[in-house]
């Protein structure tokens, strides 16, 4: 399935629509999925957020988000892994593009076009140029919505933020691993195969982030 780039506004407003907190996004976000690419200050090409290690995380409107003290702006994500890590954690999602179908819209698409409003003009009153057109409304969650879209891991006494994850492995990566390794004995799956496997695929494959399907895949291929 293609990828659905979406800002991080356009995201906060869908789920928001769906009934889903800004918090559980938040924690879905420091736990790996989905990934993000942003700016960093004084970078012009977007690149991969590394949330990997993050010790504070805050969410803002006009596709900002803070890791660390460090300021990402014009953030995207893809929308349908966005959807995809929340139905695995039980919260489907449950935006459509009906939901986009609101008043403003409604009388938007009464009116008629910039086009036939200038030719109308134009018959009646001899005007060149068409009036203004009301600009689109931003959409975008409630400000509620990205107060509530924070994190804050506890850092030890020595001040440094703690290696890795946080919290008791889950022992994804193990299971995974496992899983491949049965596919390798049963021939289901090859080691060319396994190696030439886009993560996206390798990670659908079998129900886990990429960061895990990467990590188990080179612990398979390391031994």
């Amino acid at each position: 399935m293609p990828a659905e780039l979406i800002s991080l506004d356009q995201a906060s407003w869908r789920l928001e629509k769906s009934g889903i907190p800004g918090r559980a996004f938040a924690e879905l976000l420091v736990n790996g999925e989905p990934p993000l690419i942003g700016l960093r200050p004084g970078n012009k090409l977007r690149e991969h957020v590394d949330l990997s290690r993050v010790t504070g995380l805050l969410v803002e409107p006009e596709d900002v988000v803070i890791a660390d003290g460090i300021r990402w702006t014009h953030v995207k994500l893809d929308w349908f892994e966005l959807r995809a890590a929340f139905k695995r954690r039980g919260h489907p999602v449950s935006w459509t593009w009906l939901s986009n179908i609101n008043p403003v819209v409604l009388e938007r698409a009464r009116q008629p076009s910039p086009r036939s409003r200038f030719m109308s003009d134009w018959r009646t009153t001899g005007q060149t140029r068409p009036g203004p057109v009301a600009p689109e409304p931003a959409q975008r969650a409630r400000p509620e919505w990205f107060q509530d879209a924070a994190f804050a891991a506890v850092v030890p006494a020595s001040g440094q933020p703690p290696r890795g994850r946080r919290g008791p492995k889950s022992g994804k990566r193990e299971n995974t691993a496992s899983a491949i390794r049965k596919d390798l004995r049963d021939q289901t799956l090859t080691a060319t195969a396994l190696r030439d496997m886009p993560e996206k695929e390798l990670a659908a494959r079998y129900g886990v982030s990429r960061d895990t399907a990467r990590k188990a895949r080179h612990d398979v291929l390391r031994s």
